[in-house]
């Protein structure tokens, strides 16, 4: 609808649909943590009631500012820090979920100590028992 101008009549229009438009894919529910968090912080940026697994970010209206305020959520709710590419690479919600839990797995495997601590007084060399220097 037009005004009188020439203009889009922006309140002629009808109200935008909260449901999840219809896609090739038919809706599945999240099925980890990870994937009901994800669900939940793409259903808020896009507006929508809900988001499937396998329902692609772009096709339900997203586009590269809301990808980075996906990130940068994603980022906050996780703490793993994950490059902006990702969402580009796989946008649904169960790739970026496989990404979030490798990112998950690979801080905890350098979290991990490559040898045990040594006691305390291990760390204590005796000055008796060092090599004499001449």
């Amino acid at each position: 609808p037009l005004l009188p101008s020439g203009k889009l009549n922006r309140h002629a229009l009808p109200e935008p649909d909260q449901l999840r438009p219809e896609l090739e894919s038919a809706f599945v529910a999240p099925r980890t943590p990870t994937e009901e968090k994800l669900a939940e912080i793409c259903a808020q940026l896009l507006r929508l009631e809900r988001v499937g697994v396998h329902d692609n970010f772009f096709e339900l209206g997203g586009h590269s500012l809301l990808a980075t305020q996906f990130m940068s959520r994603l980022r906050n709710s996780f703490q793993v820090e994950l490059p902006l590419r990702s969402i580009f690479e796989g946008p649904t919600i169960a790739e970026l979920a496989e990404a979030v839990e490798k990112a998950k797995g690979s801080q905890t495997e350098s979290r991990i100590p490559v040898m045990k601590p040594v006691p305390r007084e291990a760390r204590r060399t005796k000055i008796s028992t060092l090599p004499k220097v001449s």
